[in-house]
């Protein structure tokens, strides 16, 4: 005689597994998906978080996956990277500047949000950002990664934005133009988005993660623009940002897998954006 299944169980790694095509959801998008009724989904992500299996986010309560599930599988995603390091980072820095902080990664043709800390900002307007997908070329997040980015990965993807016919991926025609913003951008050591179009009421600077020669996303600082300079605001986030984008390289480099699946490749940089941070400080 065959032991029966146990269906808790069961519903459990359909819930696992929902998840993982989804990289992060909601209970809500877990419940409609899988077909469990959504009190049980929510004692299911109970357990799971018990375990230390999944995250919850603290910016939009999507749930990720972990690296404790994950490695009982070969491969390190990009979920874990930013659940496990960045997020922890990210909400020590705004809580350290007070300006909302992101970060990114490329996803297609556009930069998407993977974590934010804009509802948790003291002095940030804007709050449903999680998710959002940025123009490359005109955030600062993008430029950072085109200038971060192996030439052959960054000669693509300005392929693939120059046939675009978004208005705002033109400006990736214009090879010269983009020669001299990689050019700026790498000597400069930071990407910067001063403000104007397409959001005139905030200026931004940001920092490619690279890990071991691989460009896993950026991590980036915003702040108001009516109510800071340009040179205010990269005096009160740029060195704290370097110290945020030191402690996610040192902590993802310490972790399984060390982000290998989840990264492009990144170009030897210049000086200016692969110098060492001073050593963290306490936020």
């Amino acid at each position: 005689m065959r032991p029966k299944p146990i269906r808790a169980f069961a519903r459990g790694l359909d819930l696992i597994a929902a998840l993982n095509r989804h990289g992060s959801a909601t209970a809500l998008t877990l419940a409609r998906e899988t077909g469990i009724p959504r009190p049980t989904v929510y004692r299911l992500l109970e357990t799971l978080l018990e375990g230390g299996y999944i995250a919850r986010s603290p910016s939009d309560d999507r749930f990720v996956l972990r690296l404790r599930l994950r490695s009982l599988s070969d491969g390190f995603e990009d979920e874990e990277w930013i659940s496990a390091i960045a997020a922890p980072t990210l909400f020590a820095l705004t809580e350290r500047i007070g300006w909302p902080c992101d970060v990114m990664t490329l996803e297609g043709t556009r930069m998407r949000i993977r974590e934010t800390t804009h509802r948790a900002a003291r002095f940030s307007i804007d709050r449903a950002m999680a998710g959002r997908a940025l123009p490359v070329l005109q955030s600062s997040s993008g430029q950072a990664w085109l200038a971060a980015a192996a030439p052959r990965e960054r000669a693509a993807l300005l392929a693939l934005l120059a046939a675009s016919p978004a208005p705002e991926d033109h400006p990736a025609r214009d090879a010269a133009l983009m020669r001299r913003l990689v050019r700026e951008t790498r000597a400069r050591g930071h990407a910067l988005r001063p403000g104007g179009a397409p959001w005139p009421h905030t200026g931004s600077v940001a920092l490619p993660i690279v890990v071991e020669g691989r460009l896993l996303g950026c991590i980036a600082a915003i702040w108001m623009a009516r109510a800071v300079s340009v040179e205010e605001g990269l005096r009160q986030c740029l060195e704290p940002l370097r110290e945020a984008q030191a402690r996610i390289v040192q902590g993802v480099a310490a972790l399984p897998g060390g982000g290998r699946s989840a990264s492009s490749s990144a170009t030897a940089q210049s000086p200016a954006m692969a110098r060492k941070a001073r050593p963290p400080t306490r936020p």
